[in-house]
């Protein structure tokens, strides 16, 4: 007689025990992405971030104001970001925490934003009709995307920004689904307001509001025709209103409605160039995959550097810690700042190169899903745009068009200063949304090949461990170094 362990071994099937404990694992997979977050948080020095945020923080501490824009290298950003950091820092001050201790507690408030932007990209895949399989691929992507742990590590606006506009996105589905009822759209209307606030790169939530709004006149039958013009009030006009008095104050008080301290540091005049320019219609991971940090051969493909530094630390702030060589990354850095020539290669640390390969390699899977999805969600709207399914064809135009305007706002601003700093995959975390929608389908249309979704399994996990990998690795060597 076999054994019941034996019955039941022979009866087990791993394709139905993966999808039955494809949905615990998601939130798995933000426990884990929770953890790798606050761990490089944790180590990484308050200073070690592209910009100094700190700064106009400390203002409105000590000024009880907001700083005026010309009067910090990042106090020309819109204020959200530094005010609810200056609340907080002074609540923190006045409870006796000592003023050395601030920056690191202000470093975990980015740390924090993009810990909860993970949720609110769950909350969205649960609004598409993806399967428990495709949630998890996407999902895992953007839990270990490499450069959304940097950013979550580094004190900036960028993490604050791509929760806004997550957030705001989520609140533009919800809105559809409860027929534009007032308490979800005053809600929508006041996220996007925030939103706004928190960084240029964020106006990118405009379009997508306007499109939401639109999809009101093709839901009449649900939607009284007398909600129309609160509801473009709330959504389209306040906003607006906001975001036309700002622009109009700075016009006034500097010359510009959306200003930019370059006079005090301009990067497209001090930053090396690709001797042949910007090119924004090639991709050349094998140049990277060499390379996997910024060097004369790989600064001139757009697509190439916004790829490769979604999945390594190219720009480096965290590999001299990993290094140790700082003769040599002395000599880098003064290349990146325009002050000397290309220094050799020769003494970059042979391991960190090969981690960087790896992950850029491996990246390769789910920017493949992702153009797959993506490809699959454009017909998906043509099919509905033929079918004069309008409602339906709002709800999923609003992916694609976030990546759109997305990358056509960081375009602008690479043809503006056509240097490496113009060209930071962090810029596209606002489109973290679209990514994992994009792959969702991507991963839904590879699900009923078997052998390719085990390879895709296999590959994940792979991938979900490298990271891991990588991330101790930094977080040792911080520790090291530190202390």
């Amino acid at each position: 007689m076999p054994s019941a362990f034996a019955k039941n071994l022979s009866t087990f099937n791993p394709a139905e025990f993966m999808n039955l404990h494809f949905k615990l694992s998601c939130w798995v997979l933000i426990i884990c992405g929770l953890g790798l977050r606050v761990l490089l948080c944790w180590v990484n020095p308050p200073a070690n971030a592209f910009d100094n945020h700190f700064d106009p923080i400390f203002w409105i501490i000590k000024h009880g104001a907001i700083a005026p824009k010309d009067a910090l290298w990042q106090s020309y950003h819109p204020p959200v970001f530094y005010v609810i950091s200056a609340i907080i820092g002074k609540l923190a001050v006045n409870q006796g925490v000592p003023l050395p201790l601030i920056p690191k507690i202000l470093q975990f408030i980015p740390c924090f934003y993009a810990v909860m932007t993970l949720v609110v990209i769950y909350l969205i895949l649960q609004k598409l009709p993806f399967s428990d399989f495709a949630k998890w691929c996407a999902l895992g992507t953007i839990c270990f995307l490499p450069r959304h742990i940097y950013a979550s590590a580094m004190h900036s606006n960028d993490t604050i920004a791509a929760l806004a506009v997550a957030l705001s996105l989520y609140l533009l589905l919800v809105i559809r689904e409860r027929n534009f009822s007032y308490p979800w759209v005053i809600a929508t209307g006041v996220a996007v307001v925030v939103t706004i606030f928190t960084k240029y790169t964020a106006f990118v939530i405009l379009p997508l509001t306007f499109v939401a709004y639109l999809s009101a006149f093709w839901q009449l039958p649900q939607i009284a025709k007398r909600k129309l013009l609160p509801v473009g009030f709330i959504l389209i006009v306040v906003p607006l209103l906001f975001l036309g008095s700002y622009c109009f104050s700075n016009m006034k008080n500097y010359g510009n409605p959306l200003p930019w301290n370059a006079a005090m540091l301009d990067p497209a005049k001090t930053q090396p160039k690709a001797e042949d320019g910007i090119n924004f219609l090639n991709f050349k991971p094998w140049e990277t995959i060499r390379t996997p940090i910024l060097a004369p051969t790989n600064i001139g493909s757009f697509w190439t550097l916004i790829h490769s530094r979604m999945w390594f630390d190219m720009e480096p702030k965290f590999l001299p810690y990993v290094d140790h060589v700082n003769g040599w990354w002395k000599c880098y850095y003064q290349w990146l700042r325009g002050e000397r020539s290309w220094p050799t290669l020769r003494q970059f640390n042979p391991n960190s190169k090969r981690m960087g390969s790896l992950l850029i390699t491996i990246g390769l899977l789910p920017l493949l899903m992702a153009i797959t999805g993506f490809v699959l969600l454009i017909k998906k709207i043509v099919a509905f745009f033929k079918a004069q399914k309008q409602a339906t064809l709002a709800e999923l135009l609003l992916f694609p068009l976030l990546f759109v305007t997305n990358a056509g706002g960081v375009i602008a601003l690479a043809l503006r200063a056509p240097v490496f700093s113009a060209m930071k995959a962090q810029y596209f975390l606002n489109s973290l949304p679209s990514f994992a929608v994009f792959i969702g389908f991507g991963a839904n249309f590879c699900e009923p090949y078997r052998f390719v979704k085990w390879l895709i399994i296999m590959l994940y996990c792979s991938l979900f461990g490298l990271v891991t990998l990588h991330i101790f690795q930094l977080a040792a060597s911080f520790s090291f170094v530190m202390g």
